[in-house]
């Protein structure tokens, strides 16, 4: 073979070899970084070097954990469940974990002994509106009251006040975001989804709906499992289905050497650590500011008889 046509093949074999090494590259760069829109953002690369992909001090929002550290975070949506809460809750103490639960208020209202139940336990409890809805469809005012409602809601359930905020459905806007802030909340994503979400109208379930909807606790678990990577917030429900699949998530990530933390455990790890008391003492916050609490039954005294009157003596 002569030279020039040997020198053409090795080039061509070097090339080859360098596009199959950056497809490699990007193939693992989009898995890693959440999308080939990412890899070719500026914005994220900056982002990223900066640690803002993690916590953006702007609007206070906290995207995911320190990926230098192999710990998860487990969160559970849309409780408290009379079915559901009491056996997360009974997974996570055996196992000795603590998780992040978002509640929405209408349903703190019916089991506030959840509510106590969870923080009392170790775990956190955050603010997931009012009445779980979609908030950039309501007017600003709106969005506010839904927050402050389920607040309201914490507070006189557990004497104890709520930092976090998860919005239904991450569904918000810049000027959302910057009105939760503007409220003293940390707004908390997520990274790992489940896709255990059942249905309102499932309330009497049975083993066919579940399998219909390709929701058992062997999917849940697995669909867990197989995303987690160091850092990650994990999104759950409140369901006795997710309840199920608890402890096959826990034993395999703990097999692969993973920690469990809580919302503000992660944030006080990040490369500039952002300090939240999640559930700090309430006080009487919410006396004067048109929430009062609901008035007591007035109870009328019972009529025993009444006295003939008396006349005055006359001359």
């Amino acid at each position: 073979m002569s030279e020039p046509r040997k020198s053409k093949k090795t080039l061509a074999i070097s090339l080859s070899a360098i596009c199959l090494l950056l497809v490699g590259v990007l193939l693992y760069l989009r898995k890693v970084e959440g999308g080939l829109s990412n890899v070719f953002s500026l914005e994220y690369w900056q982002n990223h070097f900066n640690g803002l992909e993690m916590y953006r001090p702007s609007v206070s929002y906290f995207t995911r954990g320190n990926d230098q550290f192999k710990d998860v975070c487990l969160t559970f949506d849309d409780g408290p469940h009379l079915k559901g809460a009491p056996l997360i809750l009974d997974a996570l103490k055996k196992e000795g974990i603590h998780g992040t639960f978002f509640v929405v208020g209408i349903r703190v209202k019916e089991h506030p002994e959840l509510v106590k139940r969870m923080i009392a336990e170790g775990n956190e409890v955050g603010n997931h509106t009012q009445d779980h809805i979609r908030l950039d469809t309501l007017p600003l005012k709106n969005v506010k009251a839904e927050i402050r409602n389920c607040e309201i809601n914490v507070e006189r359930a557990t004497g104890r006040r709520v930092m976090l905020f998860r919005p239904p459905g991450m569904r918000v806007t810049h000027d959302i975001m910057l009105a939760v802030k503007g409220m003293g909340l940390t707004t908390v994503g997520w990274n790992v989804g489940a896709h255990d979400f059942i249905p309102p109208a499932a309330k009497n379930m049975t083993q066919d709906m579940i399998d219909g909807m390709n929701t058992t606790p062997n999917q849940v678990a697995e669909r867990v499992i197989s995303n987690v990577k160091p850092g990650v917030i994990i999104l759950l429900h409140d369901n006795p289905v997710t309840a199920a699949a608890l402890p096959a998530i826990i034993a395999d990530l703990r097999k692969k050497g993973y920690g469990f933390k809580t919302v503000s455990e992660m944030l006080s790890k990040l490369p500039k650590p952002i300090k939240v008391v999640a559930n700090p003492i309430a006080t009487d916050r919410y006396a004067n500011i048109g929430f009062p609490p609901p008035a007591a039954p007035v109870v009328k005294p019972a009529v025993v008889g009444t006295a003939p009157a008396v006349k005055p003596a006359t001359k």
